[in-house]
């Protein structure tokens, strides 16, 4: 449809997809609303306050909104290399590797610490944050040492008054240190001269105490962006090396154990409990329920799949769901940063699988078969696109 009106998936909100008509979004009676939908010949169904909008069930809505177009890069997963990795780094690696599954960024960088000493050494924590990368399949395209990054433009200044004797970017309204009275730089030096690099739109994945440090950077540099992340808490003690920090590979030994050295199932299990939060929120990583597919969805996702291959159901590899409502939330999730809001839909998925899979026999009905292939490779498409691993046992 050449004449066909785009909008802004925001503007507009699904009702429960279990209607006779199929799927139905509503939006506010506006002009652009009911031109969108006119120009898609969806069916309207106008009242106050909104505008009931029925889109045909095996409609293709892919293409009805505004595309989201990729960050050139993506800082997602860039720890310092004088520390062991812990728990909350996971949060940042879980969420680096979906929103690249989600197309988010077109490449994948790391600006990794290497200007301190500390509890470990930089090969040693180098070759951990390699091994993770390579085992749980985080596709980073280039790696930056802070040591390496140098600034040599115009935006840095003599300091003066309380500043004297730094070197400072100065946004205006306020100042930033960019190199201290001993020579060292700071990690805001580091960030600018990345940017300087970079030169595009880049996408930056740290936590939330660190928005308004990129929010200065944004002033600078108007291309780049900020996600802050939430904080991780661990429910129930386990033993760690660091008293009250929890090293990742603590957290990954001990669910290892749990999981029969299962890497990619431990994977799926830790993901889910932080995926299905929004980014910017706290999570919680309950190791009472880990084990619990009725209260560990990430586990329960899997399950389901492991449950319909077992029972013989086969499934095309394919681009397109046949569910407009999760092709819907997936561009939903996409086009506000927020895994989330596919993650839940797609857990919802699974229990419509898991209740009808209680009462309709597959093997030997042609039409299950068919229906269950179909829920089956929504399901796969969906893991696929939350970077979530194909189990076919749990």
């Amino acid at each position: 449809m050449d004449t066909a009106i785009k909008i802004d998936i925001n503007k507009i909100r699904t009702l429960p997809p279990n209607m006779e008509f199929g799927f139905c979004v509503y939006g506010k009676p506006e002009e652009e609303i009911i031109n969108w939908a006119n120009s898609w010949g969806f069916r309207i169904e106008e009242g106050k306050p909104y505008t009931n909008i029925l889109v045909p069930r095996n409609f293709d809505i892919s293409g009805c909104f505004e595309e989201f177009v990729p960050y050139k890069f993506v800082d997602g997963f860039s720890p310092n290399l004088n520390k062991h990795l812990h728990v909350g780094h996971m949060s940042n690696f879980i969420l680096a590797k979906t929103f690249q599954s989600m197309g988010v960024g077109e490449n994948f960088i790391s600006i990794l610490g290497d200007t301190l000493q500390g509890d470990v050494e930089h090969g040693d924590a180098l070759n951990m944050y390699n091994t993770y990368c390579e085992v749980f399949g985080l596709n980073i395209s280039e790696t930056f040492l802070a040591s390496n990054m140098f600034y040599d433009g115009d935006l840095l200044k003599d300091g003066k008054g309380k500043y004297k004797g730094t070197k400072v970017f100065d946004a205006g309204d306020e100042k930033m240190v960019g190199i201290k009275s001993d020579g060292s730089t700071t990690y805001f030096y580091q960030d600018i001269a990345l940017a300087e690099v970079l030169k595009e739109s880049t996408l930056y994945m740290t936590g939330n105490e660190q928005d308004g440090h990129f929010g200065t950077l944004k002033k600078f540099f108007p291309h780049t962006n900020h996600v802050g992340l939430g904080l991780v808490k661990l429910k129930e003690k386990m033993s760690s090396r660091a008293g009250n920090v929890i090293f990742l590979s603590d957290l990954i030994e001990d669910c290892l154990e749990k999981f029969n050295n299962d890497w990619e199932l431990v994977y799926n299990v830790l993901a889910g409990f932080i995926i299905k939060i929004e980014p910017k929120k706290d999570k919680k990583i309950d190791l009472d329920i880990l084990s619990n597919p009725k209260n560990s969805p990430g586990l329960y996702i899997s399950y389901t799949l492991a449950r319909l291959t077992s029972a013989g159901v086969r499934a095309m590899a394919t681009e397109k769901f046949n569910n407009n409502v999760l092709q819907y939330k997936f561009l939903k999730a996409q086009s506000n940063l927020q895994p989330n809001i596919f993650f839940n839909e797609l857990v919802e998925h699974c229990k419509m699988i898991n209740k009808l899979y209680a009462t309709h026999i597959i093997q030997g009905n042609p039409e299950n078969e068919v229906m269950f292939s179909n829920f089956e490779e929504d399901l796969e498409l969906g893991m696929n696109k939350l970077g979530l691993f194909l189990v076919d046992k749990v």
